[in-house]
């Protein structure tokens, strides 16, 4: 007999392995009710889909994250996410420019000579970390240059973002070191952003239009800026590591794949997205309900919190056929690995960029690579879950 489902992001069950979950949600209950705290979480591809189609109804304002929007132990900020349109339109018009396809390709040969450079050091050893000490440090690199933070700062970021998407069971979404750490991040942005006014750097900067931008009649304060660019730092730097990480670790498990991949390095984009659907980091966004709304036959009502699970999506069988399987060439018609719409993810051409430059150099490099599945170590959470550790053999 199949036990009754129960599901809630914090579960230690649910934060070890969430798809077995997600598939029960998904032909059981695709609008279930989390009694706990007065919220919903939908589990197909096209309720979610549909759902970033409607900030009407499915509203960004109340937070984005489980700890804010169910369990609110962790109040909205503000964030360049936490907008709604025509704020949201307004603010990310602004500060697009050099998340633009055409700005962001020509990072590629700093970032080709990056990871050349870390790859060749490493080879003497003969293993490398390549998410420790390759995907890592190249995020931290590519997000203080598109930012305009201090280079020599990105290790402190870095930390600062691993305390603060790091949380346990018994957090309820975010920890107390959690929180001090975004206290900490902030206080350091918010100086970076004074530094700025009082000196400012480059036109065409986020920070310049973020202390250019008005909303509701007046210019952002320091704090609120420090939010908007943390929130681009976390962004920048903890989701893509993860789908490097991910993508190495599949394409390990598929050396039929990995060698086609080393010898038509053209496939790589589409290799790394299927790594991204398959093993998504990020596995939901909130929403909070700005009005009533009827799904399967439930009643959300406004004011309610709801997860869009992304990650479950991703792997909708009614979206993709044999969803489970990893296929280096799949090309899907729709994919939901960094969001859609309003919200679809400002870093999406950088991520895929920086994905593209790992694998291509490690498969030209070192296509044989070999790694110990014991060795890999992962983070477990209820939002932001992935491989941390990954060192590989470049024997």
């Amino acid at each position: 007999m199949t036990a009754s489902l129960h599901y809630s992001p914090f579960l230690p069950a649910v934060i070890e392995d969430p798809h077995p979950h997600y598939a029960r949600l998904r032909d059981e209950q695709p609008a279930y009710f989390l009694e706990e705290y007065e919220g919903w979480a939908l589990s197909r591809f096209e309720d979610c889909w549909r759902a970033t189609e409607d900030p009407e109804t499915f509203s960004s304002t109340g937070g984005t994250t489980a700890a804010q929007a169910l369990s609110r132990v962790e109040a909205p900020v503000p964030s360049v996410n936490q907008l709604d349109p025509p704020d949201h339109t307004r603010l990310r018009r602004a500060i697009r420019g050099p998340f633009a396809r055409a700005s962001v390709a020509a990072l590629e040969p700093e970032m080709r000579a990056s990871v050349a450079e870390r790859l060749a050091r490493a080879a003497e050893a003969g293993e490398i970390d390549a998410v420790r000490e390759l995907a890592d440090p190249l995020a931290a690199q590519v997000a203080c240059r598109l930012l305009d933070l201090p280079r020599e700062d990105a290790p402190r970021l870095v930390a600062w973002v691993h305390r603060y998407v790091n949380n346990e069971p018994g957090d309820l979404g975010r920890s107390s070191d959690a929180l001090a750490a975004a206290t900490e991040m902030n206080a350091y942005l918010a100086e970076v952003v004074a530094a700025w006014r009082r000196r400012p750097g480059r036109s065409g900067s986020p920070i310049q239009a973020f202390l250019d931008f008005e909303r509701a009649g007046r210019r952002l304060e320091d704090l609120e800026i420090a939010s908007h660019l943390q929130t681009l730092v976390i962004g920048g730097t903890d989701t893509t590591p993860k789908a490097v990480g991910a993508a190495l670790l599949r394409l390990h498990a598929a050396p039929e794949q990995r060698a086609r991949l080393a010898r038509e390095p053209g496939r790589i984009p589409l290799a790394f997205q299927e790594a991204l659907r398959l093993d998504m980091p990020t596995q939901f966004m909130a929403r909070v309900l700005r009005r009533d709304v009827e799904l399967h036959g439930r009643k959300l009502r406004a004011g309610q919190g709801v997860l869009l699970h992304y990650a479950s999506a991703n792997r909708d069988p009614r979206e993709f056929p044999e969803p489970d399987r990893y296929d280096a060439s799949r090309t899907p018609r729709r994919i939901l690995s960094f969001g859609h719409a309003a919200h679809v993810c400002l870093g999406a051409h950088v991520a895929r960029l920086e994905g593209r430059v790992v694998l291509e150099e490690i498969l030209a490099r070192f296509p044989s690579y070999a790694l110990d599945p014991a060795r890999v170590e992962r983070r477990r959470a209820d939002q932001i879950q992935g491989v941390v550790s990954l060192p590989i053999s470049l024997r």
